[in-house]
């Protein structure tokens, strides 16, 4: 802790811009002898703001530029463990910038990005991964983004790492027991015990690192991209997903020629749906062979294709190699489902036209459905599908996986309900898996309890970057200058 954790910072909490009201927040141990000079209460039954005891809100003038409404939130009971004051006040730019002037001339100094949450990780408010869950939940665009986030701040994952950590130390103390005794009484049941108590805490890790891939989706949003050949109704799907004519529809092939992107939600979960240009298809033309370099980029990107196939199907030429483009982002390990377009005209088409005969050959064991924005229900079954998806990280999850999610939505575990959405703390937790990896390796190995120790306290510090119970100056740092300037 240094002069800049302890002395009064001021900002205002609501974003710039105007508004109704905006709300100007000050934290620190002069916030109340600042409040002092620049405010006149609403008559003598409202105390002035150093006298003002817990949660009290006071009515009165701000300096003679408004009526505003001060509360105030005391040590150690705020959101930064400081006293805090916030003012209600209007919200135009004269007012703002009289108010924020105001505070500093009395002393106080401007809050930088995240320095309020700062303030409450260093008291105890907060450890480090609900601080960062602060952020998410001012972010957050969907109902899953904002539910996963609260669960962070109000302390899922450092539970859920810290019953880890326990069971870590409890392997510790069983090694520092151990090294008390003198190497001839050491026995080969002791080795093994240690080894399994450590396979049982890697197993555990393992869970929860798996949980990221689902996480990531949830708290960054899921990438869909739709691609195809030109014509093949790429636009209308991405209209029909958005419930709005979002992107040009005609006949004439090469409409879209950009990326066309939109956000939406899908079962309260956050959906980056992007459409593309043509894919399989040559060009002279500088501009639509543009688009095909952005749509390959889109693709690049995604965590799910949606490929359209409609009738006509091209000659055979440039079927092969859209069947081949196909093949590779599955051989890349993309999930991809292909989507047999236009599927309302296929009794009207001849044997050799069946999309649904033609993907049932030549892509055998990828995931398909038939699409008409004419049936009803086709909407849904694909609304269906990508929210499936998220869930599950399949597109057709088997009966053993559906039943391990099932089982495990309606246990009490509350570890059963946490995710990692952090990159910084599935590195933390791999890393921790590595070294609880290398220390059973050591035990089988016969080397000596006080070098397996050693590591196995490597991988503790690991786990504690995550709350920041172990945590650098430089990290703390570089995670609270993400936050916004007044939270």
């Amino acid at each position: 802790m240094n002069y800049s954790d302890i002395d009064t910072i001021a900002a205002f909490s609501t974003p710039p811009g105007e508004s109704g009201l905006a709300v100007f927040r000050i934290s620190g141990p002069e916030s109340g002898l600042i409040c002092d000079k620049l405010f006149v209460p609403f008559g003598t039954r409202f105390p002035k703001p150093s006298d003002m005891e817990g949660y009290t809100l006071a009515p009165g003038n701000w300096g003679d530029m408004d009526e505003v409404v001060l509360a105030c939130f005391r040590a150690p009971n705020s959101y930064t463990g400081d006293d805090v004051y916030e003012i209600s006040c209007h919200g135009g730019q004269a007012v703002r910038q009289a108010i924020f002037d105001s505070v500093i001339a009395a002393g106080a100094r401007s809050a930088g990005p995240g320095e309020f949450s700062r303030r409450a990780f260093i008291n105890g408010k907060m450890d480090l991964s609900a601080a960062e869950a602060v952020m998410d939940l001012i972010g957050a665009q969907a109902e899953k983004q904002a539910q996963v986030a609260f669960r962070q701040l109000k302390g899922g994952i450092s539970r859920t790492v810290h019953r880890r950590v326990d069971q870590l130390y409890g392997t510790l103390a069983h090694l520092e027991m151990l090294l008390d005794w003198d190497e001839e009484e050491e026995r080969a049941e002791d080795r093994a015990t240690l080894i399994r108590e450590l396979d049982e805490a890697s197993v555990e890790l393992g869970r929860l690192s798996a949980t990221f891939v689902s996480g990531r989706v949830i708290r960054e949003g899921l990438a869909v991209v739709i691609a195809g050949s030109p014509n093949v109704g790429k636009s209308s799907i991405l209209n029909a997903l958005a419930g709005r004519d979002r992107a040009i529809v005609s006949p004439i092939p090469g409409t879209t020629r950009d990326t066309v992107e939109i956000d939406l939600t899908l079962g309260g979960y956050l959906v980056h749906l992007t459409d593309t240009a043509g894919l399989a298809v040559d060009s002279h033309d500088p501009i639509e062979r543009e688009g095909v370099t952005r749509a390959e980029s889109a693709l690049e990107e995604a965590d799910l294709i949606l490929w359209v196939v409609s009738p006509p199907l091209p000659c055979v030429s440039e079927r092969e190699r859209e069947a081949l483009r196909i093949d590779q982002l599955v051989a890349q390990g993309k999930p991809l489902l292909v989507i047999l377009g236009k599927d309302d005209l296929r009794i009207t088409l001849p044997q050799e036209e069946d999309l649904t005969k033609y993907a049932a050959q030549r892509f055998a064991g990828v995931p398909s459905m038939t699409w008409s924005d004419k049936q009803e229900g086709d909407l849904t079954r694909l609304r269906d599908t990508i929210i499936t998806f998220i869930g599950y990280g399949q597109l057709q999850p088997d009966p053993v996986t559906r039943e391990r999610q099932a089982t495990s939505s309606t246990v009490g575990d509350m570890e059963s309900h946490e995710v990692l959405t952090h990159a910084r703390h599935k590195a933390a937790i791999d890393r921790a898996i590595a070294l609880v990896t290398q220390s059973q390796m050591d035990l089988k190995n016969n080397f000596s309890f006080d070098l397996v120790a050693i590591t196995l306290k490597e991988a503790l510090t690991e786990l504690a970057t995550i709350t920041g119970d172990d945590v650098s100056e430089t990290l703390i740092e570089t995670i609270f200058n993400r936050f916004c300037v007044g939270k």
